[in-house]
């Protein structure tokens, strides 16, 4: 392969000594060429937000999802908008009217719906519970309707302050019957307290009646919306969530008014996800830029070369861009960061070349000569790395991974885009406008000043040792590496999206957002999987068509109508009558200070006596105030308003409740039919965990129980399980393919196993101790960080491609290896990838810093394995003579 090595020299060095004859032609044509690029670039590069089409369509779990979804909404692109109310009344109301406004726009909203929500599950939701849970709630019901007729008759301050004297006269030691009076005695008191705050919150009857039962109060709901989303946009769900936004602050639903509203789903996730990604990019990609500019000062000593090699570097980046915008159209979510990557691998051409130019120009060459011995010493090396590097990348493209399959393809590219640019643009500026006058040249070597191998030359055989006991050790470490299924996982946590999501998903049951589905021909075969499904001690509930028609519903209708007795309707009360005076008003809560005054002194201590003693200072500081004030008429109009204003709300609902009639599969609504049977007569089956899934032993358990009995299912933890295996295996694939086709390179160029082994083994070593590294850490490999190992590979295989062929050169003189200019560009080289990786790390998307975490790990690691234990195996193998002959020669 010499013969062949030595054509490429000469090609190599032919194309410099060519471009050196017309250099301003070229400068400027490449100058022409890029901002024609730029353009094209600019107006073609679009940006797929969409992470569903990150996988292969041949993916099973995406099949099934792409079949699930051509039958029933998809929720893969649902908004879920959560309302959490200080009150339940206040989350009702919030989300029925959010939802209503939502219905009337069609063109951005295609649907919107409250789960267990609306008039019809309103009328029939206690149909839904069981007997013994009507049971108790009628228990409840019996306990407070005295309370509540009276309040029907009369619902003035006077009577409820009449009503609580009396009650806790009558108290008796039941202790339901003492939490019931607890309740009303703190609403009464935060009745107090709200009159004089800027948004007064009213008493929830809901909660007085609810609670005590084994019947929830819901303070959260959750509204599903189907947005028309702009997947040509960077921000697809933009418009929708704007929308959304705005019709809450209309509405007045905002925190200071006791209620939040928060957009999650994966709409609303890759939204907020785009926009920091955006920000961090291009932060980091400035932020390195930088730092890798500083770096080459440092490094080539000269402006003028550090000026050619960023304009180099700038222009092999848009040239990549122009390849992107044709090859491919667009960025995604993972290639959208080749960016940072380019920056630092790309720079690495220019530093081996211009740092050997530098050092051939110190040694007195000419411009000339310089440039073509430059190109003569590391031409071979980079065009080889640009191969290895390129393999990196290309591993990935035929995995089912899109994401980085078009991170590999438009980066492996770019790596021949950069080798061509700076063997091109390079030599040009520095035979034109950049070229170096006599005095522009650097009177200090661009070596190593100290030499601090020597050090390490003595003790050869611990290093060796040293890193056999790091391999062993780091392959020990290697069964508790783990993949981090949870995509939220991997994203900043501190979105609102990312909150709200992770809000819904500490939940289990019916309240995971996270259910599975499945699609049976018709639903009695629904039923008979449900009811297989149910088995599993994964699985709490499953859910078909025919779950919405109540069981028992005999027995609990006639629960309902005993509890309806309790509550007559309200026309057979006498007329209600006419507001209390201000005065009148004013003595029935001053006697009830007095009544909490004697009787809340009572030695002991319960929640009662609680209860009452801070009803008791509260209504002292309300009637002070408004003594003080002379605003009696408005404050005990507000403190009425507040206390009872949803009461007569609350008894409507209740008794609209107790009335819901029989219900068979006919009588269930249309918009809730079609969420459950297609047109084709396929029914769904929803399948719930029994335990939160952000649990991740519970997330696997409980997607390996569904797909035992249903491997047709779909969903996004279906979804999430498959996409995990298929970057694992893309992993495997890869990493094998890397290790493959490095070595097949490089015995072919070498046809020496002993080279190809020098170069593999501290390779092999540093991604060891990488994934090692990240056990120790406990940094998790998940759907970003998971090219690293592959990358390490091509990238690391640079360092020591350079090295041996360098030591090749030097075998018949005197110099050290560790002493060239080789060496030196190989430690600045790496310092500037994991400095360029490391920028990530600062990102706050976490899955994109823990891609920088790693990258810098691995590159700081590989340049110590390539430095320290490359040259020792360069010893043991018997080349003393390329590592330290003068040490040699002076023994």
């Amino acid at each position: 392969m010499s013969g062949s090595n030595d054509l490429l020299t000469n090609a190599l060095t032919g194309w410099v000594r060519a471009i050196s004859r017309r250099p301003r032609t070229v400068v400027i044509a490449t100058g022409l060429l890029t901002l024609g690029l730029a353009f094209y670039a600019a107006t073609h590069l679009g940006i797929n937000s969409d992470n569903v089409r990150l996988i292969s369509k041949d993916l099973p779990s995406r099949k099934n999802h792409e079949a699930f979804a051509a039958l029933f909404p998809n929720l893969e692109h649902a908004l879920l908008i959560v309302v959490e109310g200080e009150t339940p009344e206040l989350a009702r109301d919030a989300a029925n009217a959010l939802t209503a406004e939502l219905r009337t726009r069609p063109e951005t909203f295609t649907d919107a719906y409250i789960p267990g929500g609306g008039s019809f599950f309103e009328r029939t939701g206690l149909l839904y519970r069981s007997v013994a849970e009507l049971e108790e709630f009628a228990d409840q019901m019996a306990r407070v309707q005295p309370l509540l007729a009276e309040l029907e008759r009369d619902s003035s301050i006077a009577n409820l302050t009449a009503l609580v004297r009396q009650g806790l006269d009558a108290i008796g030691d039941e202790p339901d019957e003492i939490d019931q009076w607890v309740r009303v005695l703190n609403q009464i008191g935060h009745a107090a307290v709200e009159v004089y705050s800027e948004y007064p919150l009213a008493v929830s009857w809901e909660e007085m009646l609810v609670q005590g039962s084994s019947l929830e109060v819901k303070n959260r709901r959750v509204i599903v919306v189907h947005p028309v989303l702009d997947f040509e946009s960077v921000f697809a769900a933009a418009r929708p969530m704007e929308i959304i936004h705005r019709l809450a602050d209309d509405l007045g639903y905002t925190a200071e008014r006791g209620v939040s509203i928060r957009i999650t789903g994966n709409p609303a996730l890759n939204y907020e996800e785009m926009i920091g990604i955006a920000w961090d990019v291009g932060g980091a990609g400035a932020f390195c830029f930088a730092l890798v500019v500083g770096i080459l000062v440092i490094a080539l000593r000269s402006i003028k070369l550090v000026s050619a090699a960023v304009i180099t570097l700038l222009s092999g980046l848009i040239w990549t861009l122009a390849f992107a915008a044709f090859s491919i159209g667009h960025l995604n979510l993972v290639s959208v960061t080749f960016a940072v990557l380019f920056i630092g691998l790309g720079v690495d051409f220019a530093i081996h070349l211009g740092m050997s130019y530098a050092d051939l120009l110190h040694t007195g060459k000419n411009n000339l000569q310089a440039q073509e011995d430059a190109v003569r010493n590391v031409g071979k090396s980079l065009v080889l790395c640009t191969v290895t590097t390129a393999i990196g990348f290309f591993v990935f493209i035929p995995t089912d991974y899109r994401g980085v399959a078009e991170l590999g393809l438009i980066s492996g590219v770019g790596m021949f885009i950069i080798l061509f640019v700076t063997l091109t643009l390079i030599p040009a500026l520095l035979s034109s406008w950049l070229a170096p006058a006599e005095n522009d040249r650097s009177s200090s070597s661009l070596r190593f000043r100290d030499r601090w191998w020597r050090h390490l030359d003595r003790y050869g055989a611990w290093v060796r040792r040293i890193a056999a006991v790091a391999g062993f050790g780091a392959i020990a470490l290697l069964p508790d590496a783990r993949f981090d299924e949870n995509v939220i996982n991997m994203r900043d946590p501190g979105t609102e999206s990312v909150q709200a999501f992770n809000d819904l998903l500490s939940q289990s049951g019916m309240a995971s957002p996270w259910f599975v589905n499945v699609v049976a021909r018709d639903l009695e075969s629904a039923q008979r999987l449900a009811d297989q499904l149910e088995g599993f001690e994964s699985v709490a509930h499953t859910v078909t068509l025919a779950d919405y028609v109540p069981s028992e519903q005999d027995e609990k209708r006639e629960i309902l109508v005993d509890i309806g007795y309790f509550f007559p309707p309200p026309t057979a009360y006498p007329e209600a009558p006419k507001p209390e005076p201000i005065e009148e008003q004013i003595s029935a809560l001053r006697e009830l200070h007095a009544y909490l005054d004697r009787h809340g002194a009572v030695s002991g201590e319960s929640p009662l006596l609680d209860s009452m003693s801070m009803l008791r200072a509260v209504l002292a500081r309300f009637l002070e105030k408004i003594e003080e004030n002379g605003d009696a008429e408005a404050a005990l109009a507000n403190l009425e308003t507040i206390l009872l204003s949803g009461f007569a709300d609350q008894m409507k609902r209740l008794r609209n409740a107790l009335e819901p009639g029989e219900i068979a599969l006919a009588d269930l609504p249309a918009p809730l039919v079609g969420r459950m049977v297609a047109a084709d007569g396929s029914a769904r089956v929803q399948v719930y965990p029994r335990e939160s899934l952000i649990d991740e032993m519970a997330f696997s358990r409980f997607v390996a129980d569904v797909q035992e009995i249903a491997p047709e299912a779909a969903g996004v933890a279906i979804s999430l399980v498959g996409f995990a295996n298929a970057t694992k295996s893309s992993f495997r694939q890869a990493l094998l393919s890397a290790l493959i086709a490095i070595a097949a390179l490089l015995w072919l160029l070498w046809r020496r196993t002993s080279d190809v082994l020098l170069v593999l083994t501290p390779l092999i070593l540093s991604a060891l101790l990488t994934s090692a590294a990240m056990v120790l850490l406990d940094l998790p490999f998940n759907f970003a960080n998971v090219i690293v190992i592959p990358l390490l590979l091509g990238v690391g295989a640079n360092s020591g491609i350079h090295l041996v062929h360098r030591s090749k050169n030097i075998a018949s003189s005197n110099e050290e290896l560790l002493a060239t200019t080789t060496a030196r560009a190989v430690f600045y080289s790496a310092l500037t990838t994991a400095a360029s990786f490391g920028t990530l790390a600062f990102s706050s998307h976490r899955g994109m810093a823990s891609l920088g975490i790693v990258l810098s790990i691995g590159m700081l690691l590989t340049i110590l394995c390539t430095l320290i234990v490359l040259p020792a195996l360069l010893e043991w193998q018997g080349d003393h003579s390329k590592v330290k002959p003068a040490a040699a020669s002076r023994s």
